[in-house]
């Protein structure tokens, strides 16, 4: 009885020693299986906040681009209406007529610059700015953002003092000469005063709105050079 006694001790030591064997290997397992998910899903976002990070430089290397071309375009416009506020206030005569109509076109259209947004819309949309741990990154990135809405804000208000002044200008000027001039061509011009005085004043008006939308465009270029060396810095991108 007593040899028996001895030998369900041993057992069931052994039983138990086994459990807990048993129970620590598969603990690691499940563990070693959650620090590997773990450190894939860091991966596979850090992975996914590189390749929006390589997105967003493309996209601001565009509109580098664009902003630079916008700039110079409206800087030639400002000129023009510069020109076009001068024949208007000069003494009437054919050659000043003729320069109305020529420097007419620089009210006649708004240069407006469309930034690449598509980059920055993924990372509001998708969630995807939680991502990028780097603060600094996502800070320039909203503040670059930021800056666009107000861009387009004053671009907007560009757009609609445009359409003003061609509605103006439909009223002075007959485009049928300046479609079709010839040596005999007759310019027409609208003499009413009031008419002239508001052409005048909404000329001066575009004037000092293409130049505040020119500074928008300067500060937001100098924005996308700064983000670009801040982003390639951080992300290590050539």
């Amino acid at each position: 009885m007593e040899v028996s006694h001895h030998a369900h001790s041993h057992q069931s030591a052994k039983n138990w020693k086994s459990y807990v064997g048993e129970f620590l290997m598969l603990f690691l397992a499940v563990f070693s299986g959650f620090i590997a998910e773990n450190l894939r899903e860091s991966y596979v976002e850090k992975e996914k906040a590189h390749e929006y990070i390589s997105s967003m430089i493309s996209d601001l290397q565009k509109d580098t681009l664009q902003l630079e071309q916008t700039i110079r375009v409206n800087r030639k416009l400002i000129k023009g209406v510069d020109s076009l506020l001068h024949y208007l206030k000069a003494p009437a005569s054919d050659v000043v007529i003729k320069k109305i109509y020529v420097y007419g076109s620089s009210i006649g259209a708004s240069i407006l610059f469309e930034g690449e947004n598509g980059t920055i819309t993924q990372l509001k949309n998708a969630g995807g700015l939680r991502l990028i741990k780097d603060t600094a990154s996502v800070n320039r990135i909203s503040a670059y953002d930021q800056l666009t809405e107000l861009t387009k804000k004053q671009g907007d208000a560009y757009y609609r003092s445009t359409l003003e002044l061609l509605n103006l200008l439909e009223q002075l000027l007959d485009f049928s000469a300046a479609v079709n001039p010839s040596l005999s061509t007759i310019f027409y011009l609208n003499r009413d005063p009031e008419k002239l005085r508001l052409f005048y004043n909404k000329s001066y008006i575009q004037k000092q709105i293409i130049t505040g939308y020119c500074a928008f465009l300067v500060l937001q270029k100098k924005e996308a050079i700064n983000d670009i060396a801040l982003l390639r810095k951080n992300y290590h991108i050539n």
